[in-house]
C-alpha cells in the first residue's frame, strides 16, 4: 500500500527533492534532541491545549509545549524521533517561513529530521504549530496543534459594510512529505558508503499568502491560500480554496479544502480558532492530502496565525475590504 513516491515535475527534480511516503498514525514514542542539540526533559513552555483540534489536523501529534517569546519548543509526536516523549527542538532562524519560527531535531544521521513551524498572534491570544519529517522507511509523520488563551469574544454585530463581516490576511507556511534528499546541509552526515535506503530526508517547506472572509452574524468562514510555492525549490503550487464552514459557539471552525478548479476537487481539511478582543486574531492548521496535480500521494501540514484587517493589520490586501 505504501510506497516511495516519485516527483514528476522537472523543477523539483532539478532541486533534488523527492515526494515521500504516506503518513502513519501509529509509531513509537516521540521526543529528543535536535541536530547539534541535546534531548530535553523539562518544559519549553506551557503545553498547548489540543482538545479543540480535530484528529485529521492533529494527526500524529500528541502534545506541544511552546514558549514563543523565548523561542523554545518541545514536541511529543507518535513517531521515531528520539527518546524523551516531550522532545526539545532547536531553534533555526535560517528555516523561518513567512515569519513563522522554525525548529528542528535529528538525533543522529540515520534518524528522522523533524521540522516545525510556529507562530503566536501579536496580541498573544492564539498560537499554532505544525511539524513533520521528510520521510524514511516508507513512512513520514506529521501534524499540529492550535490553541487560544481566554474565551471567544464575538465582534459586535450591527448593520452596514464591515459590521459583523470581517477579513483576516497574512502569511502561510507548511511542511510536507516532499523530502529533500541527502546531501543536504541540514541533514547529519552518515558514514561513507551508507546504503541510501537507510537515509532520512528533510521536509520541504511551503510558503504562501492566506486570506479569510468571516461573517460573525452567519457564523461562517471561507477563504483561499494563494501565491503558494515550495520554498526549497521555488516551484509554484496551485491555489487552494478553504470552503465555507460554520463557526461553532466556542469560536472554532473546521472545513474542507479544494483546488481552485472547475472540478472542485477536495484535497484536504482546515480548521482553526478565533481569539482576542472582538476576535482580533485567528490561528489554524491545514492538512492537504494532495497539493499539486502533478504529484502523487503528496501531503502538506500547514499553519496560519492571522490578524483581522483594520488598525492592527494594514497589509495591502486589507485595503480592498470594508472598514471594520
Amino acid at each position: 500500500m505504501s510506497r516511495i513516491l516519485v516527483l514528476v515535475t522537472a523543477a523539483m527534480l532539478l532541486a533534488s527533492c523527492s515526494t515521500d511516503e504516506e503518513t502513519d498514525a501509529g509509531g513509537g514514542a516521540g521526543g529528543g534532541g535536535a541536530g547539534g542539540g541535546e534531548a530535553g526533559g523539562g518544559t519549553a513552555g506551557s503545553v498547548l491545549d489540543a482538545s479543540l483540534v480535530p484528529a485529521n489536523l492533529r494527526v500524529n501529534v500528541n502534545a506541544i509545549a511552546l514558549d514563543y517569546a523565548n523561542q523554545t519548543l518541545q514536541v511529543n509526536i507518535s513517531s521515531l524521533d528520539t527518546t524523551p516523549r516531550l522532545a526539545t527542538y532547536n531553534r533555526d532562524p535560517g528555516l523561518d517561513v513567512e515569519g513563522y519560527q522554525a525548529y528542528r531535531i535529528q538525533e543522529d544521521a540515520l534518524d528522522r529530521l523533524f521540522l516545525a513551524l510556529a507562530k503566536e498572534s501579536n496580541d498573544g491570544t492564539v498560537r499554532a504549530v505544525t511539524v513533520a519529517d521528510g520521510g524514511q522507511f516508507n513512512r513520514y509523520f506529521g501534524g499540529g496543534v492550535y490553541e487560544r488563551t481566554g474565551s471567544f469574544d464575538r465582534p459586535l454585530i450591527g448593520t452596514g459594510p464591515g459590521t459583523g463581516q470581517v477579513s483576516y490576511a497574512g502569511g502561510y507556511s507548511a511542511v510536507t512529505n516532499v523530502g529533500v534528499a541527502p546531501p543536504d546541509p541540514l541533514l547529519l552526515v552518515p558514514a561513507p558508503l551508507t546504503d541510501p535506503s537507510l537515509l532520512p530526508r528533510r521536509s520541504a517547506r511551503v510558503s504562501g499568502d492566506i486570506f479569510l472572509n468571516v461573517n460573525f452574524a452567519d457564523d461562517a468562514v471561507n477563504g483561499a491560500i494563494y501565491n503558494r510555492m515550495i520554498v526549497d525549490t521555488s516551484a509554484p503550487l496551485a491555489t487552494v480554496i478553504l470552503v465555507a464552514a460554520d463557526i461553532a459557539a466556542n469560536g472554532t471552525f473546521a472545513g474542507k479544502v479544494e483546488y481552485n478548479d472547475v472540478n472542485r476537487t477536495v484535497v484536504g481539511d482546515y480548521g482553526g480558532i478565533f481569539g482576542g478582543v472582538s476576535a482580533n486574531s485567528v490561528a489554524g492548521l491545514v492538512h492537504l492530502i494532495e497539493f499539486d496535480p502533478n504529484l502523487q500521494n503528496e501531503q502538506e501540514h500547514g499553519v496560519f496565525v492571522l490578524t483581522q484587517c483594520g488598525p492592527n493589520n494594514t497589509l495591502p490586501i486589507c485595503d480592498d475590504v470594508a472598514p471594520f
